[in-house]
Order: structure tokens, then C-alpha cells, then sequence
């Protein structure tokens, strides 16, 4: 029996998001009502006109309800009413915070607040799924696999010892530590209180097609400019060719954020989305070999040959929530197709 299913009523948070509107989409596909909890009317009237035009005969089962501020006491209050399920995926997304408050303290009091919403007034809630992050599992030490029993306190050891002089993406990744482990121990002491369980899902970074139609490049969101900014040879970006990432297929996520709500086994668990570990310059010798941007540097193809890999293990999500990830050629020719049809290419084709 699964722990939630269609018909249900499912509260996104940062519904207009990146990661919220495919976990939204995927929802509307299946037959749920979606409850989107944006930061602002305008917000929400245009991901409404988003989803109408996308999702025709599903978008009647779209409401969205005004948060204006994550962070506030008693934010989610009116919004965990009546819902069975939540999908917990507004956060900061960011590498270029300037102090830990900046990321930390919206990362923690934002799922800290959902919990203790859906704690009072989540009398019909069933199960709550957190969006994570695999910054939250990756350590420094590279060469091995991680798993689900991984944590990257290191992240948090820097970011206690050096405050905003350590690196954004340890802020980044100390936000995230910091909030799945609050988000346990919250449900471990409420246990016997609630009548939800819990479920978080550490998601790479996440590329691939949007819900959205963006006017422009620019207007891409969070890690989906990243991809096109380096794909593209935007110079603002080569510092991240001396990294690499496990990654996530954008409509993957939603699909995964949909099972973990569904699969009853899922519950009390945590779970790792990513297809695999690559490097910046893999997909730009994937993309010159796939016939895209014939007239843009394509680097050096050993460039990253001696980066050191951490890799996640995905294995436990595709057992138990029984999803199958896409390779990198199929996203990455997804991707790039949708941006020749929006014209994102011509500059680099003539």
C-alpha cells in the first residue's frame, strides 16, 4: 500500500523552483492535487499560467498559497492543512554566499518550521520528503564511494572554524548537514506525536530540461545556467573546471521526489539521486562529440583527467524506490535540443 496516492493533496514548497515545478509536474502527471507554496501572489499566478499551458487538463489540480517569508514562525501553518503529503524543496542554492547565516540559517529554520506546521496542523499528513543534497553527503576525501551512511561534517568543522572565510560550497554544504540532521531529530523526539513519517532525498546537481520556458539564457535557473554557462564557454565559470559533481537528470528528480512520497518502504529513510560522477569537461567533450557548438573551444579533453572522483552510490534509490537514472548522453542531448528550439544556439552554429 503506498503511503500516499493519487487524488491526494501534496504540499511543494519553492514550487517555483527548479527542483519544485518537475516534482509538481510529475505530481499533476499522476493525479494528485498539488498545493505550490510560493514567496509572492505574482509568483504564483505565473507558475498557474506556467502549468495551463504545459499541463492543460491537469492544471485544474493546481492551487498555489503565498509564504512570504520561510523563515517566519508559523509560516507553513495555513499551508500543511489539509494536505497528505509535502515535498520540502525550498532552500538556498548557492556557492557564492559571503557568511554561513546567508545559507545556514533560511536552510534550517525554513525545514525547522514546515516540521513544527505539519506537527500542529498536519492532522491529515502522512509522509514529509526533504530535498537534500549529496553536499551534505561528500567529504573531501576523494577515491572512494559514498553512501547514504555518509555525512560531510567536515563541511560544518570548517564553516565552525573559519565563519565566512570558508568556502561557499562548505557554507552550502553545512546548510544542508545542519537541516537533514535537525529534520531527524525532530522527527525521533515527535514520533509518538505525529502521524507522518519522514523521508530525504540527497539530490547531485541537477541538469536537464526546465518546466519553464525561460526568455533567455540568463534567465535559467540555479544549476540550470551553471550547465549552459559552461557548455556555452562562459568565462565566468572556468573556475568550475577544476571540479566535478554527481549529478541528476531534472525530470529524474521529480520522479524520485514522487516515489519516495508513494513507496511505503521509503519511509524513515534517506536516499542518494544521482546518475553518476563526471567532470565539466566530460560534457563538453560529450557535447562536441553529439555535433553541438561546432565553433566553440572545446578545451582541453584531459583537462580533468586527473581529478580525483567521489562518487555516489544511487543503488539504495533504485532498489527501493525502483527508478532507473538517465545516462549523460540522453540528458545532455535533451538539453541541448531544447535549447536549439528556444534559438540558444545559432550564435554558436553559425
Amino acid at each position: 500500500m503506498p503511503a500516499i496516492a493519487p487524488a491526494d493533496k501534496v504540499l511543494v514548497t519553492g514550487a517555483n523552483g527548479y527542483v519544485g515545478t518537475w516534482a509538481i509536474k510529475v505530481l499533476l502527471d499522476r493525479g494528485y492535487q498539488v498545493r505550490g507554496a510560493v514567496r509572492s501572489k505574482e509568483k504564483g499566478e505565473a507558475l498557474t499560467k506556467i502549468l495551463a499551458e504545459k499541463l492543460p487538463d491537469q492544471a485544474k489540480n493546481f492551487e498555489y498559497v503565498v509564504v512570504e517569508d520561510l523563515t517566519a514562525d508559523h509560516a507553513y501553518d495555513e499551508a500543511v492543512k489539509g494536505v497528505a503529503g509535502a515535498v520540502h524543496s525550498a532552500s538556498p542554492v548557492t556557492a557564492w554566499a559571503k557568511h554561513p547565516d546567508e545559507v545556514i540559517k533560511p536552510a534550517l529554520e525554513g525545514t525547522l518550521g514546515l516540521l513544527r506546521s505539519a506537527l500542529a496542523h498536519g492532522q491529515a499528513m502522512k509522509r514529509i520528503v526533504l530535498t537534500s543534497s549529496v553536499r551534505a553527503v561528500v567529504q573531501a576525501e576523494a577515491g572512494r564511494t559514498y553512501t547514504e551512511e555518509d555525512w560531510a561534517d567536515d563541511a560544518v568543522e570548517e564553516v565552525k572554524e573559519k565563519g565566512s572565510a570558508a568556502n561557499g560550497m562548505s557554507m552550502y554544504g553545512a546548510g544542508k548537514v545542519l537541516a537533514e540532521r535537525a529534520a531527524w531529530d525532530f522527527h525521533a523526539e515527535h514520533k509518538n506525536e505525529v502521524g507522518w513519517d519522514l523521508v530525504t532525498l540527497n539530490l547531485g546537481w541537477v541538469f536537464g530540461p526546465t518546466v519553464e520556458d525561460p526568455a533567455a539564457p540568463e534567465d535559467l535557473p540555479s544549476t540550470a545556467g551553471i550547465f549552459y554557462g559552461i557548455l556555452s564557454g562562459n568565462p565566468i565559470f572556468d573556475a568550475f573546471y577544476g571540479a566535478g559533481t554527481n549529478y541528476i537528470d531534472s525530470r529524474d528528480s521529480g520522479e524520485a521526489h514522487v516515489k519516495a512520497l508513494e513507496v511505503e518502504a521509503a519511509g524513515g529513510e534517506r536516499f542518494i539521486i544521482a546518475s553518476h560522477w563526471c567532470n565539466w569537461q566530460d560534457w563538453r567533450n560529450k557535447a562536441g562529440e553529439l555535433g553541438y557548438f561546432p565553433k566553440l573551444d572545446k578545451g582541453d579533453p584531459q583537462r580533468c583527467a586527473s581529478l580525483q572522483s567521489r562518487p555516489c552510490s544511487s543503488e539504495k534509490a533504485k532498489r527501493v524506490l525502483g527508478i532507473e537514472f538517465k545516462s549523460l548522453p540522453e540528458t545532455l542531448q535533451d538539453t541541448l535540443d531544447y535549447y536549439r528550439q528556444r534559438g540558444w544556439l545559432a550564435e554558436y552554429e553559425a
